[in-house]
């Protein structure tokens, strides 16, 4: 690519501002607008020096490409006025909050003949395509099983059940999300997920452990709080997130009948003598080469050679759909007590809705 690709943001909360700066600090791209309805949003956005508009199609004729930076259940109608201008799109966080709303975002994309590509911005760090090399070229035998962590807590926020609500995200679909699609990128298809969950309140569960089992015969476990203080989270262990302080440790953890791997840091662990090795015989830690990567803004330059037309998404529509409909098992699983089929297919009564929330508040038992 030569010149500069224009991009919007849309929405000028956190997520957006961040993308926003990563935009203007990207030599490939450059930032032409950022869309906030609310003439708050856009007042406070003019203070940092930001083009703001109310809406997409405020944005100037020379937008080629738009990053929707907003809550789950509001990123419908942006991808489809994107899709309406025949804009290529990056989905930030991911696709919708529900199938539904997922597939509709796909075939806004799929009828205007424009790239989508889904924010699950881990498989862009550089750690996760070197543990994706040792899954599947060998270096560690079979994969039998892994395991992803993520503790950390929450500020106190009274206004959290109020956003989640609007937002359509509980912990599942605002983090497990990522670590389930990490896993599924790795190990292939889930095949069956059981699930608990626990805690919460009027906001839902603050905790959610899945049993995970994957069509190459892999077990996985994945677990996370959002009320428990440790040093073990994806956003943690990178040092990605500024508003997280970095901690270095590591949150998932690959084995194989001939080795393990632990992520981000890369740590390699093997039998380095003579005949099989097991546990009785000593192992040897290597340390892979893994260059400080933000794979926030690795994912943005990804995103500019898609929208040029110069590579295809790492993270279709259809491919992020499948991790969406992982995510939904693990909450249904946690609901119900039972065993579910991720299944992206499943009808829309499976999805969770603002009015299955109500219900639930309201003491009419869960929904079925």
């Amino acid at each position: 690519m030569s010149a500069a690709l224009p991009v919007a943001v849309i929405g000028g909360g956190r997520i957006g501002l961040r993308q926003a700066a990563l935009i203007e600090a990207e030599p490939a791209l450059s930032l032409v607008g950022v869309v906030s309805p609310a003439e708050e949003g856009r007042e406070r956005l003019a203070e940092l020096g930001l083009p703001a508009v109310a809406e997409v199609e405020d944005l100037p004729p020379d937008v080629r490409a738009g990053v929707v930076a907003l809550p789950a259940a509001s990123r419908v109608g942006a991808a489809e006025a994107l899709a309406g201008r025949n804009l290529p799109f990056l989905m930030v966080g991911g696709l919708g909050a529900t199938l539904r709303d997922s597939r509709r975002i796909i075939a806004a994309a799929e009828r205007s003949g424009v790239p989508l590509l889904a924010g699950h911005a881990r498989r862009h760090h550089p750690a996760a395509a070197a543990a994706r090399e040792a899954a599947r070229g060998g270096l560690l035998g079979d994969v039998v099983a892994a395991d992803a962590v993520w503790h950390l807590r929450r500020p106190e926020a009274p206004r959290a059940y109020p956003l989640r609500v609007q937002s359509g995200e509980g912990p599942v679909l605002d983090r497990l999300i990522h670590d389930v699609d990490l896993m599924r990128w790795l190990l292939g298809e889930a095949t069956e997920v059981a699930a608990m969950s626990a805690g919460g309140g009027m906001a839902g569960p603050s905790a959610a452990a899945a049993l995970i089992r994957f069509d190459k015969g892999p077990l996985a476990t994945a677990i996370l709080s959002e009320t428990g203080l440790s040093p073990w989270g994806w956003e943690a262990g990178t040092g990605e997130d500024a508003d997280i302080v970095p901690s270095g440790e590591d949150c998932l953890r690959l084995v194989g009948t001939e080795g393990a791997i632990s992520l981000p840091s890369l740590s390699y662990w093997r039998h380095g003598g003579a005949g099989k090795g097991h546990r009785g015989t000593p192992l040897t830690r290597l340390s892979l080469p893994c260059p400080p990567t933000d794979p926030l803004a690795a994912q943005l330059v990804h995103f500019a050679r898609v929208a040029a037309g110069e590579a295809e998404p790492l993270v279709p529509g259809a491919d992020a759909l499948r991790s969406l409909a992982l995510a939904l098992s693990i909450e249904e699983s946690a609901r119900r007590g039972a065993t579910m089929v991720p299944d992206p297919e499943r009808p829309d009564i499976w999805e969770p809705t603002a009015a299955a929330i109500y219900r639930d508040l309201a003491g009419q038992g869960p929904r079925i």
